[in-house]
């Protein structure tokens, strides 16, 4: 579903006029969010929106009173879009207090729907192709439409190579991918920019390690020699993108300098190893665990998704942590900030999902068609978002 600020306060008789978004943009107010129905109004005498019980509705320029430093951010249009800010108060304080204990972490997903393929052939000729950014089971090859008939068991990649693990003749991938999306481009440069604007540390996570569990957990239930081919045909797909997003990386450190950067991906294995040592204490509890998920295929990767917020306390020991990121990350900081509660405070800038030229997904959803790849990066001076 898509809301609107201005939608949201309206469906619960309040106008605009009367809360904290009066002097806002009516390009905010009317911007189309993709989300649940999360919404609340906690406090109707101020009248703004909470979202997930986690963090409030807010403008850019409320973020920058809360942090001033944000006043020298540069992207265009960033009045244009709400966004969702928890605990900024916390990081002032911290900025004031001790600045060295403070860093930003964010980072894309590498990919969306109908970007990776996946075709798996049975020994009886038979053929199905799989999205794997949703691991649903299309209904043809050259279609972007899912196939919702099919049994739940195998209703997923994964599952299905699992059930029929000893047909399975070939797994053959395919990319589609050509560039980054301006959500995509997103995604890296406002953790950047941010943590430039504030001048702290940085955290970029690039989580190829979260899309390989998925596929590996299959794998391991797969002859070995298939299992392995399979992994390994994969990865020269995974790495392939991965390395758009480490070029754009490079450039944009080449543009602001963060002192200290540390960027996480599964080729550099001492980190992974750090990263992944580092959670346990906090993860692998029953506590956490039970509430994660009951596919087991997904449940290494999702383990990794809500502890990424947490990496500059493992790498830098940095006691505030300031998740830059999209607003469909809000289950993972929520969980995130509960797990690792009384090690380390934690909040939030997330940012909405944009629309693509479909008027109907967002660009992560959208049909190739519409991803609208472009070359953001030479954006760098003015910012990502182009005019709509």
């Amino acid at each position: 579903m898509f809301y609107t600020v201005r939608g949201l306060l309206e469906a619960r008789g309040v106008s605009p006029e009367e809360t904290v978004y009066h002097s806002c943009a009516e390009e905010m107010l009317d911007f189309k969010i993709a989300s649940g129905d999360f919404y609340e109004i906690p406090d109707l005498q101020k009248g703004q929106l909470r979202f997930k019980r986690s963090a409030d509705l807010m403008s850019y320029d409320q973020l920058a009173e809360e942090l001033e430093g944000l006043k020298k951010l540069e992207f265009r249009h960033k009045e244009n879009y709400p966004y969702c800010g928890e605990r900024l108060d916390m990081i002032r304080k911290a900025l004031e207090e001790d600045p060295e204990s403070v860093c930003v972490e964010g980072g894309p997903c590498l990919f969306g729907e109908h970007e990776v393929t996946a075709t798996v052939r049975l020994r009886g000729g038979e053929e199905f192709w799989f999205d794997y950014s949703t691991g649903k089971r299309y209904v043809a090859q050259e279609d972007d439409e899912y196939d919702e008939s099919i049994q739940v068991m195998e209703s997923d990649l994964a599952s299905f190579l699992c059930i029929h693990a000893d047909e399975v003749e070939e797994v053959a991938f395919r990319s589609d991918k050509t560039g980054l999306t301006r959500q995509e481009y997103l995604h890296v440069y406002l953790p950047f920019a941010v943590a430039d604007a504030l001048q702290t540390a940085l955290v970029v996570t690039l989580p190829d390690m979260s899309y390989r569990k998925y596929l590996a957990y299959a794998a391991e239930r797969m002859p070995a020699p298939l299992g392995d081919k399979m992994m390994a045909d994969f990865d020269r797909i995974l790495y392939g993108i991965s390395d758009m997003y480490l070029d754009l990386i490079r450039r944009l450190q080449d543009h602001f300098h963060i002192a200290r950067l540390s960027v996480v991906h599964n080729r550099d294995r001492e980190l992974v190893d750090l990263f992944e040592t580092a959670r346990r204490p906090h993860i692998e509890r029953n506590k956490v665990l039970r509430k994660i998920t009951s596919n087991n295929a997904k449940l290494e990767s999702i383990k990794d998704y809500i502890s990424m917020p947490a990496l500059p306390n493992y790498i830098f020991g940095s006691k505030a942590i300031l998740e830059v990121n999209s607003m469909d990350e809000t289950d993972s900081y929520r969980k995130c900030r509960k797990a690792h509660k009384g090690v380390f405070e934690i909040g939030c800038i997330l940012f909405p999902e944009f629309l693509s030229g479909d008027g109907k997904n967002t660009l992560y959803c959208a049909p190739l068609r519409y991803k609208d790849y472009g070359n953001y990066g030479s954006e760098l001076e003015s910012g990502p978002v182009r005019e709509s």
